[in-house]
């Protein structure tokens, strides 16, 4: 399997995150505090230096007011992405 389109994935939601927190005018420390993660995690997760779990996409965007797929709008999965090679 491909890693690219899935770390692409990853920064989408990362951006995201930060810019709907942002939009909100809510501090890491604060998303932090209502997801029960350190904001040193939430910065992690917004420079898409980590990989947080369904539990923690879930939280975060109830955190945030959005649906979890609002946070992975404009991501792309390539059509070949798991297909085998024939």
């Amino acid at each position: 399997m491909r890693k690219e389109p899935i770390e692409e994935a990853i920064a989408i939601f990362g951006t995201r995150v930060r810019n709907t927190r942002t939009e909100l005018g809510m501090t890491q420390e604060e998303l932090a505090d209502k997801v029960e993660l350190s904001p040193n995690y939430i910065g992690y997760i917004e420079r898409a230096d980590r990989h947080p779990g369904i539990y923690q996409i879930i939280a975060i965007s109830f955190a945030l007011g959005v649906s979890p797929a609002a946070l992975f709008n404009d991501v792309n999965v390539p059509d070949d992405l798991y297909k085998s090679p024939e």
